[in-house]
């Protein structure tokens, strides 16, 4: 053997051996989960089978696909649930367009009963299994994906809640987390035979504090929005002119199973994602500035009135 390649091999060994003797492991790899409610990600076609069909002109889809995937690369998580998509074909146009550069080889979308065809969907970095699981009189499904880790498999679950407006009451918002309540701890725990982790990702339409969302607790779920401090949780603004005030609301949340604190993957922490490109600095009635969304707002096409939300957590290895 070569003196080089001799010297070369001893390194390694003794490197080796006394990353061995000190119980120095390689670090776990960490993943990210994001979610994003878009806000009207829609086509140019006339689909006479929705009801509220919403059609857009081709150059406002275009520059609606562009400002959606330049949010995304921003956001640069590995797993991204989405709300408001209207179709695959949409989804794949901006997964092989705008977004071709950034990984997303592997995307989903449910195809729900909602009258105006937004859906849920998920686009990742790695392969997944999907599955739909219904929630009873209610036109959008959760969109339940599972992965597989080295040390097993987990799940993410994405949800769009009943919207407030039109008459939404809480009561369907109840409704909705005691579906997803029952697709982690029975649905998924039942199909693995164990409990694995969960996250359940979504727009809810409910603050933490609201009677749903504290449901999911009661049952063991960990809502990891309230380890933000509760100023700077929000993630979509409204205007309150009947009472002059300016309502921030955090409807964008990332919620975990106890599995997900010591299983496969491991929740490190949560934060808002508010790029500065997607801000507009907006005054509320008092005259302090808020940096609310750009959103839509006459013939503009903006990014979306939510921000995004997003999760680290580490993946072990064996």
């Amino acid at each position: 053997m070569p003196v080089r390649a001799g010297l070369l091999l001893l390194i390694v060994t003794l490197v080796l051996w006394a990353s061995l003797s000190t119980g120095v492991s390689a670090p776990a790899e960490e993943i990210t989960i994001g979610f994003w409610n878009v806000q009207n990600l829609l086509d140019q076609y006339d689909d006479p089978q929705l009801e509220f069909d919403e059609k857009q002109s081709p150059s406002s889809v275009q520059e609606r696909l562009g400002k959606d995937a330049e949010v995304i690369r921003s956001l640069n998580a590995d797993i991204v649930g989405l709300a408001e998509v209207e179709n695959l074909s949409i989804l794949k146009r901006m997964v092989a367009g705008p977004l071709s550069r950034n990984g997303y080889q592997y995307l989903a979308l449910i195809d729900g009963d909602d009258p105006r065809g937004i859906d849920c969907a998920l686009i990742s970095r790695r392969p997944f299994l999907v599955q739909s699981v219904d929630i009873p009189d209610f036109p959008r499904d959760l969109l339940v994906a599972r992965f597989q880790a080295a040390e097993g498999p987990f799940y993410v679950v994405v949800a769009h809640w009943k919207s407030r407006r039109d008459g939404g009451e809480e009561s369907e918002r109840l409704n909705c987390a005691k579906a997803t309540a029952a697709c982690v701890t029975q649905f998924i725990k039942e199909y693995e035979g164990a409990e694995v982790p969960v996250v359940v990702l979504g727009d809810f339409n409910d603050t933490p504090d609201n009677d749903s969302l504290k449901y999911l607790e009661t049952l063991g779920m960990v809502n990891t929005m309230k380890t933000i401090p509760e100023k700077d949780r929000w993630t979509i603004g409204h205007y309150d002119r009947e009472n002059s005030r300016m309502d921030l609301d955090c409807f964008d949340q990332i919620l975990i199973n106890p599995a997900a604190r010591k299983g496969s993957i491991v929740w490190k922490s949560t934060k808002v994602h508010r790029p500065r490109f997607m801000i507009n600095d907006r005054r509320s009635f008092d005259g302090v500035k808020i940096p609310l969304p750009i959103d839509d707002y006459n013939d503009r096409i903006g990014y979306s009135d939510h921000y995004p939300v997003i999760a680290t957590f580490e993946v072990g290895t064996r």
